[in-house]
């Protein structure tokens, strides 16, 4: 099953981590990344809830649902982002990430900006 990482991670359990080649996540990345790493179901558990030390989820399981874009999120999943995975998807859906004050208006404006229909090219 896919994922998709939903906060900025380092995966120190990656073969390929060391001190001086960080395997890390940024939000939108899919985890695992391809090789020959495959985590095994204890990683994917304690990636994939919330995290005792960090307070926050790092990775999410891709599935689309019927009737849904694969890529609109809903308010529950954009309220476990971090505020600049927010402020940079406000922006790549072409708003402004100023007009939002707070996470609430952040969450409001990403729900209509993804509700919206994309302009005709």
């Amino acid at each position: 099953m896919p994922y998709e990482v939903v906060n900025l991670m380092r995966d120190t359990e990656d073969p390929k981590d060391s001190d001086d080649n960080k395997v890390i996540y940024e939000p939108g990345d899919p985890y695992p990344r391809e090789g020959d790493y495959e985590p095994g179901e204890k990683r994917i558990k304690e990636l994939s809830t919330k995290h005792k030390k960090y307070k926050r989820v790092f990775i999410k399981k891709v599935e689309p649902e019927a009737g849904r874009k694969a890529d609109v999120l809903t308010a529950s999943e954009i309220k476990k982002m971090n505020k600049g995975p927010q402020k940079e998807l406000i922006k790549k859906l072409g708003g402004d990430p100023e007009k939002a004050k707070n996470e609430d208006e952040r969450i409001a404006l990403l729900l209509e900006l993804q509700s919206k229909e994309p302009s005709p090219e």
